[in-house]
């Protein structure tokens, strides 16, 4: 039995305000092809299939196009759980429908765990799998709000709600692997923060829970669990050197920070629960991000040897001259015009704050995450270094409970 995992794809994403529908387009046939030619019998898609909980008709057009040719490949079984930026209403509007296409979709986290743990059979009726598709957790689905919490109070409470559930489901998943009498494998997913995750500045990476306490260990997970499918981070990775616990990462680069990282998706030789081999496959670049420092006559250099490759490309610039450059964006603009080069960020740290003005930076608060807006706001008020710790971590909270609230209004 061979098994496909891969997660955040964010559909719908931008770069700097730049659609990226051709390079998604691009991804779903690379890995319809992968499918097909790997034959592969169950795909897992963990959590962060949009980019936001409204995505674009376009982005949902080709979700369900390529789901529609995937249930018509080797896929027995299909597995789709939603994660932080995926509305847990739209993943699981059409579940009824996709039943009958042998896909899965969990959008929400029922109360019963038992819900949550699907025995899988082969072509014969046998069992031959155990599958826990567990989808991001929000603060309702795992803990009770009580008076008086403190933000380090809640954040415990948090993973400790975490753990809970998935060893609740765990139990559930032994149980009815005793019942079966043979050792198939139990495989679950998960869209969260595990402790020793990896990420990277500008790698999309936009999150509830980076950057506080709420980041759970490898005990949240039952032992009976064989692989552990996670999406959210956007690094492949394993959890704690664990070759059963991974991340397969986002397969596009999400930001410039990610420029030159290699992107995958993982492939699961399974034989029974002692017997699995995981393989990471390289995801094709479909346009690669580069990212360009150095002084005005430097970066003139270097573009100019990226635009006589003639290949396509994504540029930010960091411009490291201690000056002002007058117009620095479109003399840049210029040099790749005509050219598959595209400059999309000019930036300069010496003048971030003050001399790069908005024509020179070019910057939108759309291009901005919440938490970046929150920093500017500090530096505008020349907030002390000594109270900033405390001030963000304070609006971390306001922020996840904020959009724990939009989420409920579904």
């Amino acid at each position: 039995m061979k098994i496909l995992h891969t997660s955040d794809w964010h559909l719908g994403s931008q770069i700097c305000g730049r659609k990226r529908y051709d390079e998604h387009e691009q991804f779903l046939s690379w890995l319809l092809s992968l499918i097909n030619r790997e034959g592969i019998d169950i795909l897992i898609v963990a959590g962060d299939i949009f980019d936001t909980t409204t995505p674009p008709n376009r982005s949902l057009e080709q979700y369900y196009k390529f789901l529609a040719k995937a249930a018509a490949s080797s896929c027995r079984n299909i597995i789709i759980t939603a994660g932080n930026h995926d509305s847990p209403s739209l993943i699981a509007a059409p579940r009824d429908l996709c039943k009958f296409l042998n896909i899965t979709v969990v959008g929400h986290v029922p109360d019963n765990p038992e819900e949550l743990v699907t025995i899988l059979k082969d072509a014969d009726g046998v069992p031959e799998l155990i599958i826990c598709p567990v989808p991001y957790l929000r603060d309702r689905d795992v803990r009770t709000v009580q008076a008086g919490e403190s933000a380090v109070e809640k954040t415990s409470n948090l993973v400790s709600g975490i753990k809970a559930r998935y060893h609740a489901i765990g139990s559930c998943a032994e149980k009815k692997r005793k019942e079966i009498g043979r050792s198939i494998p139990i495989i679950a997913t998960g869209h969260l923060f595990a402790a020793g995750g990896l990420t990277r500045e500008d790698d999309g990476s936009r999150d509830l829970y980076l950057g506080t306490l709420a980041c759970v260990g490898a005990d949240a997970f039952p032992s009976c669990i064989d692989y552990l499918a996670l999406g959210h981070l956007h690094l492949p990775q394993k959890v704690c050197g664990n070759e059963r616990m991974r991340y397969s990462g986002a397969p596009l680069h999400m930001g410039f920070g990610e420029a030159g990282q290699k992107k995958s998706v993982l492939i699961l030789d399974v034989h029974d629960s002692r017997n699995i081999s995981v393989n990471e496959i390289s995801v094709p670049v479909f346009h690669r991000m580069i990212r360009i420092s150095g002084t005005f006559e430097e970066v003139v250099r270097d573009l100019t040897c990226l635009k006589m490759e003639c290949s396509p490309a994504l540029v930010e610039v960091i411009l490291e001259d201690t000056g002002i450059i007058p117009d620095a964006p479109e003399k840049f603009r210029n040099i790749t015009q005509g050219s598959p080069v595209e400059v999309l960020r000019v930036k300069s740290p010496q003048f971030s704050g003050q001399a790069l003005h908005p024509s020179i930076n070019e910057e939108t608060l759309s291009q901005l995450t919440p938490e970046e807006v929150f920093v500017r706001r500090m530096d505008a008020a020349d907030i002390p270094s000594d109270d900033r710790g405390e001030l963000l971590e304070s609006f971390r909270e306001i922020y996840r409970e904020f959009l724990e609230k939009d989420n409920n209004s579904e």
